[in-house]
């Protein structure tokens, strides 16, 4: 009757995952995104809210002010002569002169086209060496800012992305009021800046479309609550897939970025675990081939490196031990010691009679500070109870002497006796 029971038991719950009537505690729980921590970050805030990333340098003694360059400077550059070619004459005075931000405190930005001639005219007159390490290190500077744009989708998942979203929504970020920098407004809004406004733009309309979807839902229910349990299953796995799919698509951004890894490397997150996954015919068959060849894929890459660093840790660890070994055996030559540096030997008997009585002497000194003496007022209170008690003085005497009673009849007093043990059967 219990197997029959079990029985049913499981083929009712199997019935019920078939229909997406499975209970709230056998399905998985929706994965929560870990927070990256800002300091990844560090080139995104700029990009958003000021709209460029800058580095500061010194040309004869005049200090400047660098900045990254956007799409729109770039065109410019191209409309104002430079070419789309990099060797056009002209391409990398036009270059440096918009990477210009300050020169020597004051910002070009608020008059800029009065000053861009002026300027280009400068880096043109400038040496080619040291023009070759502006245009360097500017460079650096615009690939930062890339590698931020990059960023951007990733910043947008995280929690501290949102506040700020909530705080700047609705504002022109190129606007001094958002960037504190007079000029900006006259440079547009960077591709960082039009990404993170599109994507917040669409989970803020995702956010509004679920609310709508589970008022519908929650009319439904009353009057067919059995059925709606079904489709609130199915969100319940379509908001796990979903969330699953931005975890992986975040960890693909950063390692992109901080790792260099390629986007498209096949995985993805399921389940908490990262899968490599076919999505065509062509890839089924072409990883089956792999796996009957023996060659490993990205699951058996990790764990062989992880048994790899595990085994190389357990090898540096004897090692170690082994130098610590030689060390100790070249220092000592050879000799055991105990503990420290001193050859063990034995005592003579001279020197073990010696320890006894020190060991005696501690004992007796011991014994004789635990020793508690009566005060001399109460030693005298004590002898003036005992004599008038009787207990003390010349009056009281003991004389034992011989009888002549009869003994047949005596009962003698039985010895002490140890302490027996208890009864066993």
């Amino acid at each position: 009757m219990t197997q029959a029971t079990a029985y049913d038991k499981d083929q009712e719950s199997l019935r019920r995952k078939n229909e997406g009537e499975t209970d709230d505690d056998s399905r998985p729980l929706i994965p929560k995104a870990p927070e990256v921590n800002q300091e990844v970050y560090r080139d995104v805030a700029p990009m958003l809210f000021r709209g460029f990333l800058s580095v500061s340098a010194t040309i004869s003694g005049v200090p400047f002010v660098f900045k990254s360059l956007n799409q729109h400077e770039f065109d410019m550059i191209h409309l104002m002569g430079g070419g789309a070619d990099e060797q056009a004459p002209g391409f990398w005075d036009l270059f440096l002169a918009h990477g210009v931000f300050l020169i020597g405190g004051q910002n070009v930005l608020v008059e800029r086209q009065r000053w861009m001639p002026k300027i280009a005219n400068t880096f043109r007159d400038m040496l080619p060496a040291a023009k070759a390490k502006v245009i360097r290190h500017l460079s650096e500077l615009n690939h930062r800012a890339a590698n931020a744009t990059t960023l951007t989708e990733a910043y947008m998942m995280e929690t501290y992305s949102r506040y700020r979203w909530a705080q700047f929504h609705g504002l022109n970020l190129s606007c001094t009021s958002v960037t504190g920098i007079a000029g900006t407004e006259t440079l547009g809004l960077n591709w960082a800046q039009l990404t993170w406004r599109a994507l917040n733009y669409y989970e803020d309309q995702g956010a509004v479309y679920e609310r709508e979807w589970d008022n519908a839902k929650f009319i439904g229910s009353c009057s067919a609550g059995k059925g709606m349990q079904r489709i609130y299953n199915k969100d319940h796995d379509r908001h796990r897939t979903e969330a699953e799919d931005r975890i992986a698509r975040k960890d693909k951004i950063l390692r992109h970025v901080l790792e260099g890894r390629p986007m498209d490397d096949g995985t993805t997150l399921r389940n908490g675990q990262i899968v490599e996954v076919a999505q065509t015919v062509e890839q089924l068959a072409d990883q089956l081939d792999r796996s009957l060849r023996g060659e490993q894929d990205w699951h058996d890459r990790v764990v062989a490196e992880h048994e790899q660093r595990a085994l190389d840790a357990r090898q540096q660890k004897k090692e170690h031990l082994l130098a610590l070994t030689e060390a100790s055996n070249k220092k000592f030559e050879g000799r055991r010691i105990t503990g420290s540096t001193n050859e063990m030997v034995g005592l003579t008997p001279a020197q073990v009679q010696e320890r006894i009585q020190r060991s005696r002497q501690l004992q007796a000194q011991a014994l004789a500070q635990g020793m508690v003496y009566p005060e001399a007022e109460q030693a005298e209170r004590m002898s003036r109870f005992l004599e008038r008690h009787g207990l003390l003085g010349q009056e009281v005497e003991t004389n034992i002497g011989v009888s002549d009673q009869d003994t047949s009849g005596a009962t003698p007093i039985p010895p002490p006796r140890d302490p027996g043990k208890p009864w066993r059967p």
